[in-house]
């Protein structure tokens, strides 16, 4: 024994399993099956609240009709919901951003209940169902929601639901792999030691985890349940000594995890690809391509034209309040960048006094900016001075949906914006939009500080590499709301 360590001989794990005893079975009530969970349990009690009140306010007529809107509606939040990523957040954490993003996506199923309720001139279905629907739907998924928040915690208190997850490996990349682990404090799993049949060259402990033995004992931990999940983090160099390790956990009921080099981590939410007959990890791609980008094109140009002529009215009388109020010049032009980093001229109302415009954009508009003028501050407090980039639009250099697209000169803490962030530049891969994902997150006013600027930026790069075209439409949807609610940055 080599400085009172136990090498993998020595390493007691209790008295061996009896061959005739059936092998231990994993648990399944764990975390990651309740996160699982969720996204069936979310859109059936949409579906179960649907019928309950329509059965108790329309009557039990028309049964069939009942099941088809209710079951059409739950199926659409169930496509928002995992759209806006509600449930990457595990299901034993209590997040406020969980519950907004619960709240959109419920307003946005309904609007859309609505419009195709009066689209097809459905008269039962009338504004006092809806509302109760919702409100029946809201209240059964938040306190089914709090109810798991509540059990999960008292059972990760008290040791069960979690994952028990041996790593293989105890040289540089096994201590970054568990050094990792123990500093994400993820309550899921729970790390119960490595193992390494080099014991000569392995540390006693790494960060507190203690080396438990080689592979035999590994596979002997399996056996009895002490393991649920294994991460080998070997160097990728000896494939045939990977391939036997693996052979010989593949007599188990264990999961196995091949841990990349810790520099490729970054690339590896991203997709594999063929080439030739060779696997190649997708590191970058074109965000929006083939019939998403024909989808994009149409949403555009369509929805583009009808805002227009809908909002026509009211661009006229903003463009005569502008003329009344300051004379002068009734639009505002500005270079800004757009997809591929190429410059062309943004559109907006003007709200500035003539005499103090800033065309670079080196000052950001503050609260209570003097150079805002009174007709200004209403349009910049309800986003009508945007409208006109719906021009933007039609000719092609901008989007209705996309990150928003900055003066040339504005600056973060003295800094221009491309140098203040890493990846500010990944912003240029689509088209800027009139609203975005960052803007229906509550993102809206000045960026004056790094910290404004990276929690946009990182909204940006989000909806960039989650881009789909139900995304777009959700945005869109809850733009409005957003412009109501959430407008105090606005200014």
């Amino acid at each position: 024994m080599k400085g009172g360590r136990r090498t993998g001989a020595d390493v007691d794990h209790g008295p061996p399993p009896r061959l005739d005893a059936p092998p231990p079975r994993h648990d399944l009530l764990v975390v990651k099956n309740i996160d699982r969970a969720l996204r069936i349990a979310d859109p059936l009690l949409m579906f179960i609240s649907g019928l309950v009140v329509a059965n108790i306010m329309l009557g039990e007529r028309n049964v069939i009709e009942h099941v088809i809107v209710s079951l059409s509606a739950s199926l659409l939040l169930s496509q928002v919901l995992k759209q806006t990523k509600v449930y990457d957040t595990p299901s034993h954490l209590f997040r406020i951003s969980v519950l907004l993003q619960l709240s959109r996506a419920l307003l946005f199923t309904f609007v859309a209940v609505i419009a195709v309720a009066f689209l097809m001139e459905a008269r039962d279905y009338t504004r006092d169902w809806v509302l109760v629907w919702m409100a029946s739907a809201a209240v059964g998924i938040a306190g089914f929601r709090l109810a798991v928040i509540i059990a999960a915690r008292s059972a990760l208190e008290n040791g069960r639901l979690q994952q028990k997850i041996a790593v293989y490996g105890g040289d540089e990349k096994g201590a970054t792999v568990l050094n990792h682990l123990l500093s994400m404090s993820d309550a899921r799993y729970r790390v119960v030691g490595f193992y390494d049949d080099r014991s000569a060259r392995v540390p006693d402990q790494i960060k507190g985890i203690h080396y438990l033995g080689g592979m035999e004992e590994l596979t002997e931990a399996v056996q009895r349940g002490k393991v649920d999940e294994v991460i080998l983090a070997l160097p990728l160099a000896p494939v045939d000594r990977v391939d036997e390790l693996i052979n010989r956990l593949a007599s188990y009921d264990v999961t196995v995890y091949f841990s990349p080099d810790p520099v490729l981590w970054q690339f590896f939410d991203r997709p594999f690809e063929t080439i030739g007959g060779a696997p190649m990890l997708l590191a970058l791609d074109s965000p929006i391509h083939g019939w998403g980008a024909v989808a994009k094109f149409i949403e555009d140009r369509l929805i583009a034209a009808v805002l227009l002529v809908l909002a026509s009215p009211l661009l006229a009388l903003a463009a005569l309040a502008v003329r009344l109020d300051s004379g002068g010049p009734v639009f505002f032009r500005q270079p800004r960048r757009g997809w591929n980093g190429a410059l062309f001229d943004i559109y907006k109302f003007r709200t500035m006094r003539t005499d103090m415009a800033d065309f670079a954009g080196a000052r950001q508009a503050t609260r209570d900016d003097p150079r805002v003028t009174r007709v200004g501050r209403i349009l910049r407090r309800t986003s009508i001075d945007e409208l006109p980039q719906l021009f933007n639009v039609l000719n092609g250099d901008m989007s209705l949906v996309g990150p928003r697209p900055h003066a040339l000169g504005t600056r973060a803490e003295g800094k221009p914006f491309e140098e203040a962030v890493a990846h500010y530049m990944r912003r240029y891969r689509v088209k800027p939009g009139i609203t975005g994902w960052a803007q229906v997150n509550g993102w809206r006013g000045e960026t004056d500080t790094n910290q404004k600027l990276h929690a946009r930026v990182r909204y940006d790069i989000e909806y960039i590499e989650n881009w789909s075209f139900w995304l777009d439409i959700y945005i869109l949807v809850i733009t409005p709301f957003t412009l109501i609610f959430r407008s105090k940055n606005a200014y």
